[in-house]
């Protein structure tokens, strides 16, 4: 039976093998996006069935009606397990919607869901195999099979996901395999055996590669979908009391940015900065998050909700109130030198047409009646410093253009020179308040605990970072070098910033350990998730990196510096900016006159590899014969004459039985002379002469 079964499967491996190989594809990208962890085994299974269910349906393809009603029987029954399976993890889930959300991407929805997993399976995978079938090996029908390879674009779409190239690359492949195999098996299905030999897959392999690289090479529209322009577009809440720009910089958001592969920004001027402050480089904040789920980082929506007034009837626990009572509990002394920690610095921020729901301002803005601003100028979400501006009724909440005048605490070099001075770490620091018995203690104890509340999560973290992250930091004591080794480590190891990287597994360890290479977004998070695992509490900021200067104090604010960085908590500092990111992103596109010339050379060569590469394919194909040929010759000059007589007839018999379509080995030399010269006109008498010499006359 089990012989059976094999000589089967090879015969039918002609018919059956593109049309799955096509399938299965178009399953693992689809499971890649629905259930990555689970894609590779499921796939997996989805081929090793798709053979028997496919010799399944040509047993039914002979019974016509009563194959119709068996295949129908077949197909309500998956369906219902299906349903079965949707309602038990629906049950579980209590959530009535559960299904639609897990399908979709709810925010915020746990996507480990085995039971909606296997109903999606069950009935998808088995609706998939049928249409293959049918549109294969009953009817030979192009747009048929094009239905399925549009099925993961579909569902990607629907998820606001962007389907991997290399995904489209091999699906696109195997469907123009599948259709121009096909088309030569309808071809030869009723006349004659179809021939799989060197000239038919030299063909379709030339016509697929071509078509392929000529796709790949033209460049695709830079377009966002307003889904992946604001994730937040659709969502509906009722106690929301603004509805932002859909400009996704604008708005304020639930999760963070993708790690990888939502950078589409083209330069375009959002806002302008002006201050006094005299630094090269400031980082303005939008917002601050509190978890991360293993991929991106999201807010706790409880703390959120809470705002407080700028307002000095509302006095904020800042960097000075930090310093001023640990200077007087610890009877510390400031910098050496005398030098401010803290300079009181003027900003305005301002725009012709970017709105933004929060204000871009540094840590560490102050904001009192003094300087003129009203008590509901700005209010400010605790604990991760989100600034909101007020919303203004224009019939519907909207929010003005961006022009507001600020004043903020800027943290100067003689900081973090004071900072590392005082070498503290947080154990130490920790005992010292709890013993103190001042109400500068208190203050400073309430402080920190509230900053080790929210951001000392290490849900997520893998112990290899644990011990990169241990490793990196046990040479120092105090947490002040811990965290500068932390943010020194990515630019002593050579990493290295490119926005245009796109890594098949992005999992913070595979940046870290293996591919080196990422954004913004992947520095802070891994120094983030390094510092916590050492006791250091952290949170994950996402804003804009200032450094592109106009004038002696004005900055230019674009799209593309949309910045990630990193604030840490200093014992009787309070918290401070890190930016790990390599210093590669703050390159202006002017400062590139260096590379430019190699660029423009180097970067259309890549541009047009896939055609250079098809090229080569089709050179070494069409060739192939004679190549293989020169070899034969150079291997001839090597070896004792009767060697070179003996491979130089075997040569002339894979020639004939190549040429032929045929087997001659058992010819005799006789038979062989009489069949060159009856059928192709011409016999090499001397080598026939001189293998008969060589190998029976001695």
């Amino acid at each position: 039976m089990t012989k059976k079964w094999i000589a089967f499967f090879r015969d039918k491996s002609r018919y059956y093998l593109c049309p799955i190989l096509l399938g299965t594809a178009v399953c693992y990208a689809v499971l890649y996006d629905l259930y990555r962890d689970l894609c590779i085994p499921y796939s997996l299974l989805f081929f090793g069935i798709s053979p028997f269910l496919f010799r399944f349906f040509d047993k039914l393809k002979s019974k016509k009606t009563l194959g119709g009603i068996i295949y129908t029987v077949i197909l309500v029954v998956f369906l219902f397990i299906s349903r079965f399976l949707i309602a038990m993890g629906t049950f579980q889930l209590r959530n009535y919607n559960g299904f639609r959300d897990w399908f979709y991407g709810a925010e915020g929805f746990d996507y480990h869901q085995p039971l909606f997993l296997n109903a999606f399976f069950l009935s998808g995978g088995f609706f998939l195999i049928s249409i293959l079938y049918y549109f294969t090996q009953v009817q030979y029908r192009t747009l048929g099979v094009m239905l399925c390879t549009l099925f993961p674009f579909i569902i990607y779409a629907k998820r606001a996901d962007t389907l991997p190239e290399t995904f489209i690359m091999i699906i696109v492949v195997l469907y123009l395999a599948t259709i121009v195999h096909n088309q030569r098996i309808s071809q030869y299905k009723n006349t004659a055996v179809l021939h799989i030999n060197r000239s038919y897959i030299v063909s379709i392999g030339i016509f697929i590669a071509l078509t392929f690289a000529v796709t790949m090479t033209v460049e695709r529209p830079n377009y966002l979908a307003q889904l992946q322009r604001n994730p937040e577009f659709f969502d509906y809440n009722p106690n929301r009391n603004a509805v932002t720009s859909s400009k996704s910089l604008e708005n304020i958001q639930s999760k963070s940015d993708e790690r990888y592969g939502t950078r589409n920004y083209n330069g375009n001027v959002l806002f302008y900065l002006d201050t006094d402050g005299g630094q090269d480089v400031y980082y303005l904040r939008r917002q601050s998050f509190t978890f991360f789920d293993g991929n991106v980082w999201a807010t706790d929506n409880d703390v959120n909700t809470r705002r407080m007034f700028y307002s000095s009837e509302f006095p904020e626990y800042k960097n000075a109130d930090v310093i001023n009572d640990s200077q007087n509990f610890f009877a510390f002394k400031e910098s050496a030198d005398n030098l401010p920690l803290l300079s009181v610095q003027n900003g305005r921020v301002y725009s012709q047409n970017f709105a933004p729901k929060y204000l871009p301002a540094p840590f560490g803005m102050v904001v009192n009646n003094t300087t003129g601003f009203e008590r509901n100028k700005f209010t400010k979400s605790y604990p991760d410093n989100t600034v909101y501006r007020p919303a203004t009724w224009n019939n519907r909440y909207s929010y003005s253009v961006l022009n507001d005048a600020f004043i903020y605490y800027q943290q100067n070099s003689a900081l973090y020179e004071y900072a590392h001075s005082l070498a503290l770490n947080n154990d130490d620091y920790f005992n010292a308040l709890v013993n103190g018995n001042s109400p500068e203690a208190e203050r400073l104890l309430s402080d920190y605990i509230n900053a080790q509340s929210y951001y000392l999560n290490t849900e997520n973290i893998s112990q290899r970072l644990v011990h990169l992250a241990e490793n990196i930091t046990s040479p120092y004591q105090s947490d002040m070098d811990k965290a500068l080794s932390l943010e020194q480590y990515f630019e002593k190891n050579n990493y290295i910033y490119d926005e245009d990287y796109m890594p098949d597994d992005t999992s913070i360890d595979y940046f870290v350990f293996e591919s080196k290479t990422g954004v913004c977004t992947s520095y802070a998070t891994a120094m983030t998730l390094m510092a916590r695992s050492v006791g250091l509490p952290s949170r994950y900021v996402e804003g804009f990196a200032v450094f592109e200067k106009m004038q002696s104090n004005t900055f230019v604010i674009r799209d593309k510096h949309a910045h990630a960085f990193v604030e840490i908590y200093i014992p009787a500092v309070g918290w401070m900016t890190f930016d790990p990111t390599v210093s590669a992103y703050r390159q202006l596109d002017d400062d590139d006159d260096g590379d430019g010339i190699f660029d423009k050379i180097v970067q259309p060569l890549y541009r047009y590899r896939y055609i250079l590469a098809i090229l080569l394919l089709m050179i070494f194909l069409v060739k192939s014969d004679r190549f293989f040929e020169r070899l034969f010759r150079i291997r001839q000059i090597f070896g004792t004459p009767k060697q070179k007589t003996l491979r130089l007839y075997a040569h002339l018999i894979t020639l004939i039985n190549f040429s032929a379509n045929g087997n001659y080995n058992s010819y005799t030399v006789n038979m062989l002379r009489k069949y060159l010269g009856d059928t192709r006109g011409v016999v090499p008498e001397e080598l026939l002469q001189l293998f008969e010499r060589t190998a029976f006359g001695g």
